[in-house]
């Protein structure tokens, strides 16, 4: 009787321990706010990095990008991967793609096909 207690209390804390590590890295661990984004570009011999602004997203799928005067507004969606599609605003028909950081993204979308930004979660 023990030993199948005691077989049962591993089994469960095994269990739990793996539904926790999986609901870790689901793309519900998106973190919602202000993502501040810079562009690098290699210019004689050393990297130069330009603000380019940043995008708000929102819980109700919502995003808004406030490198301009008004903010351009549109939507967004994530995948199965955690990566952010953008439709509508300026972002429109792009796509953040999740990077090995926490909270940071690759960010490329039609209006600058050359090249992308990298974006990061800042505090408000």
């Amino acid at each position: 009787m023990k030993k199948s207690i005691n077989a049962f209390l591993l089994f469960f804390t095994f269990t739990s321990l793996m539904m926790d590590v999986k609901a870790q890295t689901t793309s519900n661990d998106l973190k919602y706010g202000k993502y501040g984004c810079t562009v690098s570009k290699y210019v004689g011999g050393t990297y130069q990095y330009t603000p380019k602004g940043s995008f708000t997203i929102n819980k109700d799928g919502t995003y808004f990008y406030e490198g301009f005067k008004q903010k351009s507004k549109g939507t967004f969606k994530v995948d199965k991967d955690g990566n952010l599609l953008f439709t509508g605003g300026y972002f429109n028909g792009g796509k953040a793609e999740k990077i090995d950081r926490p909270n940071k993204f690759f960010l490329t979308f039609p209006a600058i096909p050359d090249y992308r930004w990298t974006c990061g979660y800042v505090d408000k």
